[in-house]
C-alpha cells in the first residue's frame, strides 16, 4: 500500500513545524495537569516533565534561529512564555 492509497485519517497530520511545537505545547500542558491524558482521561502533574518540554521548545527556538517565519517565531515565544508562567504559578 502506497501513501497515496491511504485516506486522510490514515495519513495523519502533516509534518510541519507548527504541528511539532503544538504537540510539545500540548504535552507540557498535560504534564502541568491542565489537560487530561487522552489515554487515561486523568490529569497528572509532573513539573520536571513540563520543564523538559519547555526546554525542548527553547532548544528548537535556538536551533531554528533565523529560519522561522515571523508567525512561527511569535507562536514559539508565546508558547514558552505561557508555559513558564504556569510553571511559576505551580511553584507558588
Amino acid at each position: 500500500m502506497s501513501p497515496d492509497d491511504l485516506t486522510p485519517e490514515q495519513q495523519g497530520p502533516p509534518a510541519t513545524f507548527d504541528f511539532l511545537i503544538h504537540t510539545l505545547f500540548t504535552q507540557a500542558l498535560m504534564a502541568l495537569g491542565r489537560i487530561p491524558n487522552p489515554i487515561t482521561n486523568k490529569a497528572h502533574k509532573n513539573l520536571a516533565t513540563a520543564r523538559h518540554f519547555v526546554d525542548t521548545l527553547k532548544m528548537l527556538e535556538q536551533k531554528t534561529a533565523g529560519n522561522l517565519t515571523e508567525e512561527e517565531r511569535r507562536v514559539l515565544e508565546e508558547m514558552q512564555h505561557q508555559l513558564r508562567m504556569q510553571i511559576l504559578a505551580e511553584k507558588e
